[in-house]
């Protein structure tokens, strides 16, 4: 066995504009096996065949795998080891899957980690197809780059509603507006801090590292400053996440990763 290193992109899955569950998947079938055709002279050819399998795993995620493979190119002459030619012993009309795609879902956070950022879109129609349902699946940019692309700010928003109190730390600003939003009859706290165009200094830095930190206290903090291009943005701080690698161990015959070994590292590694 030889390890392989894969890389999952983390991003914010929204269906429906509304927070799913685990019975929101209920209609996706638990294994399934596609294929694309076309037709040749009232012949049809299969070009592409898909299997998926989907998995529950702790109560809180949902697995779904895909095993892939296509039909060309092929070549009837394949060259071995030790640099013979032979027939290739696969026919034109076999087709090996050997294309692999790792998607978890977390309906605890409302994140989606695939292994092919690559395969984002046509994942996407995949799932409207199979679901029925508004899918969107939002990009989400790592500390290290909100930090980077952030250059000066004008405004930092919070928000907090009664139900994110966090009941252990009462000092906190979150619990301070919730205290008040049960005193006012709101449904949600709002505080912004102006700023006059200031330039990011690592004092705003460590700051800002800080509120990543406490990010799920609120509801949403929003910072509005200028971009590395000059432009005026909003940075949303609680779509901050950073990019998850995962060593597996990979069969030095063929190559390929065991899909449950794949999602229970990758699981054991979301929950740390």
């Amino acid at each position: 066995m030889s390890k392989k290193t894969l890389k999952f992109t983390v991003n914010q899955l929204i269906i429906n504009n509304l927070h799913f569950d685990l019975s929101t998947f209920s209609d996706l079938k638990d294994a399934d096996t596609d294929t694309y055709k076309v037709v040749h002279k009232e012949k049809e050819e299969i070009l592409t065949i898909t299997r998926f399998t989907k998995a529950i795993e702790d109560e809180r995620f949902i697995t779904i795998y895909f095993n892939e493979g296509n039909k060309f190119p092929y070549t009837d002459k394949v060259i071995d080891s030790n640099l013979e030619e032979h027939d290739n012993p696969r026919s034109a009309e076999e087709i090996e899957l050997d294309n692999q795609l790792f998607v978890l879902i977390d309906v605890k956070t409302q994140r989606i980690f695939m292994s092919d950022q690559r395969k984002k879109t046509s994942f996407i129609s995949w799932l409207i197809e199979k679901m029925k349902k508004e899918i969107v699946i939002k990009s989400i940019i790592s500390e290290k780059e909100f930090i980077q692309k952030i250059k000066s700010i004008n405004k930092i928003c919070f928000t907090v509603v009664p139900n994110l109190c966090n009941t252990q730390n009462e000092d906190i600003l979150s619990n301070k507006l919730v205290q008040d939003i049960y005193g006012f009859g709101a449904e949600e706290g709002r505080i912004e801090l102006s700023y006059n165009d200031a330039r990011i200094s690592d004092k705003i830095i460590n700051k800002l590292k800080a509120l990543i930190g406490r990010r799920y206290d609120f509801k949403e903090i929003t910072v509005i400053g200028r971009s590395d291009e000059n432009f005026e943005s909003i940075f949303n701080i609680n779509e901050i996440i950073n990019i998850i690698y995962i060593d597996i161990d990979c069969s030095n015959e063929t190559k390929l990763l065991n899909e449950k070994d794949v999602f229970a590292v990758l699981i054991n590694k979301i929950k740390l």
